[in-house]
């Protein structure tokens, strides 16, 4: 609805002037008859003449046109329907058809009577167009999302009610009672709340990284209910064929156990694991009985050597970092207390060494001609001669006994490897590290990861660089005390995660070997989830190692049965990535091909799809969570079997619409119907003039 209202920029009395001049111009020419025509022609050129020159002259006063507009909007009322997993669960097929056509027909109701009806699910953005759209299988919840993003889509709009349709069950984000919502939930219970005899396979608790001829443990937490006096069988599968197998007593009626399993890391690769508790006979759910592990077993782990020619509180400090990560096996050599043993390491330490007792001269020896990537770190018992000639990164001149006091300051420049923000934040509170006080000279390709500061002045000084140069890996720590950084970080935050990522990092720049392929696809992770694209990643080289594009790439993924897809891309300079939707659950394995400059590349590789499987990990419908809802925002809770109730309450109140009015104001001088207008007046007095024997 709209209406209109003519306003002038300047004074109304004027409107009368415009029309006394009109009148005065339109008399003064057609008063006298003086044409040949009739009197009652000569008054209608009169009133033409009139009406043209008025509107002539009331344009030139800016009149204006205000016009109010009038939308009514409908009260809506938004279905918010769980379509979680865990519905289709308890509901078969049938049941769940008949309830929704229930929905449906609720939702026709409240149309008639008044109403907007909307839907939103836990995984669709937009309102669906029908609730039998709707096919249950969202395979997480988060009710508090949902919720959140009905506040979000109908802020300042006529929202008059939500109905949440759920079973009361989430597994992802907050708890949705604990946040207040600027409308009435009204809350419909699915499912069923009464405890039934069931065996709930809760979680698996594994190491994903096991070694080639050990053993490693496998822990499945298992919950019973209404099944005392039963006795459980757990077995494990791979391939099919049973691995372990363990009896477990029910002696409660709710009664939660460990069961623990050592199994053999035998061959190589991932192992996908099947754990399966087997239903009894009155067991009501079967579908929470089985979960999934997929276990990667390698050769063995990267062995990294700690050198120095004394024990200091450092060398915990480190170690501790680096046990962190289950890929790495620490040896410590100390001269009287671990002697130097050769072997095969991917990366050494050397605190203090080369030391003034010259105590390691092997282990520099085997660094030098086997090319092992080293971090030097200087101590009181370092002969920095020696360290001069040997580390290839820093070189220190005027050596002196005395020391320094350095704070360590993060160079933003940096571009090793990539350390967060928040951590290099944290490294500005640490404490200082005792340096020499000398002049330091850094080779071309050494890059500074922290300066030093001395008291309050931050100075270009290097405290910790990194290189790779001609194939070698080195890292220098100018400086001793860091235990003090992780002691530091567990007294202000409760964990080691800033100092143990930076060790972490240094370790993985210097154990990780250089990869001088051309061609390389590969996965992003070495893990995806079944509702999640698995994407690889390409990268072509040129002879000096140059990014280049435009390659077609022809990938084979083959699954755990030996079946093959085949997928062709081509890169390109704003995307390098390529994305496979639709994967089930399983191990893969894939083969990429090429060819680059006449040469026919390959790359080979495996990843593993799981299933989160966290939709049937609980059944049981949670009503109190629903009554709540209900309860906190002004709506009423109920069963399934009560949507005629619901119907009847919701349709007690007159649904209300809601206003909105809008002013918009037009100037007549910008209106095309006021130009057409005057070009009518003029051409229809000009043509009575004309066709009457006048100018």
């Amino acid at each position: 609805m709209s209406r209109y209202n003519l306003l002038f920029e300047s004074s109304p009395w004027l409107i009368g002037v415009g029309m006394l001049i009109g009148f005065l111009y339109a008399a003064g020419l057609y008063y006298k008859h003086t044409g040949p025509w009739g009197k009652n022609l000569n008054l209608t050129l009169a009133i033409l003449r009139f009406l043209l020159i008025t509107q002539l002259i009331m344009l030139l006063f800016g009149p204006l046109i205000k016009m109010i507009k009038n939308t009514f909007e409908k009260p809506a009322i938004v279905f918010a329907i769980d379509n979680s997993t865990s519905i289709s669960e308890i509901i078969d097929s049938v049941h769940r058809a008949g309830f929704k056509q229930q929905l449906e027909m609720l939702r026709e109701n409240l149309e008639t009577a008044g109403y907007k009806t909307e839907i939103q699910t836990l995984d669709d953005p937009g309102s669906l167009p029908n609730v039998s759209d709707i096919d249950f299988a969202a395979e997480q919840t988060d009710l508090f999302a949902l919720l959140n993003r009905i506040t979000n889509i109908y802020e300042s709009r006529n929202l008059a009610k939500v109905i949440l349709v759920s079973d009361g069950l989430f597994n992802r984000g907050m708890n949705p009672v604990y946040k207040d919502y600027p409308f009435n939930i009204f809350t419909l219970g699915l499912g069923d709340t009464i405890r039934h005899p069931d065996i709930n396979l809760n979680a698996l608790l594994y190491n994903r990284i096991a070694y080639q001829g050990n053993k490693f443990p496998l822990i499945a937490e298992l919950f019973t209910s209404g099944l005392k006096g039963n006795d459980l069988k757990i077995n494990i599968y791979n391939k099919g064929i049973n691995i372990a197998s363990k009896q477990v007593q029910i002696n409660q009626d709710e009664q939660f156990d460990r069961v623990q399993f050592l199994l053999e890391a035998d061959e190589t690769g991932i192992k996908h694991y099947v754990v399966r508790a087997e239903p009894v006979d009155n067991e009501s759910i079967v579908a929470n009985n089985t979960k999934e592990a997929y276990v990667d077993i390698i050769e063995g782990r990267l062995k990294i050597l700690i050198a120095s020619p004394a024990p200091h509180p450092d060398i915990k400090a480190i170690r501790s970092a680096i046990e962190k990560n289950q890929n790495y096996e620490v040896t410590l050599s100390i001269p009287g207390i671990n002697p130097y043993k050769r072997d095969k390491y991917d990366a050494v330490i050397l605190h203090g060494v080369p030391d003034k007792r010259n105590q390691f001269g092997p282990l520099l020896k085997d660094i030098k001609s086997e090319n092992i990537p080293a971090w030097f770190i200087i101590s009181n018992h370092s002969d920095l001669k020696q360290f001069n000639k040997l580390n290839g990164l820093v070189r220190l001149q005027n050596i002196t006994r005395q020391k320094d006091q350095a704070f360590p300051v993060y160079n933003t420049d940096f571009q090793i490897f990539n350390y967060s923000e928040n951590y290099s934040n944290k490294l500005g509170a640490y404490p200082p590290l005792l340096v020499p006080f000398t002049k330091f000279i850094l080779h071309p390709e050494a890059r500074v990861m922290l300066n030093q500061k001395i008291g309050s002045i931050a100075t270009t000084k290097p405290l910790l660089v990194l290189s790779q140069q001609a194939g070698q890996k080195r890292t220098v720590l100018i400086g001793e005390g860091i235990w003090q950084w992780r002691l530091q970080e567990y007294a202000h935050d409760k964990d080691f995660a800033a100092f143990d990522e930076l060790v972490s990092k240094i370790i993985q720049f210097l154990s990780t070997k250089n990869d001088k392929r051309r061609f390389r696809v590969y996965p992003v992770n070495n893990e995806f989830i079944t509702n999640e694209p698995v994407v690889f990643e390409t990268e072509v080289y040129n002879e000096i190692y140059e990014n280049i594009f435009g390659y077609k790439i022809d990938l084979q993924i083959k699954d755990e049965t030996g079946e093959t897809t085949g997928y062709t891309y081509v890169t390109s300079e704003n995307n390098s990535k390529y994305r496979i939707t639709g994967l089930r659950k399983g191990i893969y394995t894939y083969v990429a091909k090429s060819t680059v400059s006449g040469k026919n590349m390959q790359m080979d590789g495996r990843f593993t799809v799981k299933d989160l499987q966290i939709e049937s990990t609980r059944l049981r419908a949670d009503f109190g969570l629903l009554r709540a809802l209900a309860s906190d925002t002004g709506g009423i809770f109920f069963t399934s079997g009560e949507i005629d109730k619901m119907q009847q309450e919701l349709l007690k109140e007159n649904p209300k619409s809601k206003i909105y009015t809008t002013e918009d104001y037009l100037a007549i001088i910008n209106m095309k119907w006021g130009f057409f207008l005057l070009i009518l007046l003029v051409s229809i007095e000009w043509f009575l003039r004309k066709y009457y024997g006048s100018y």
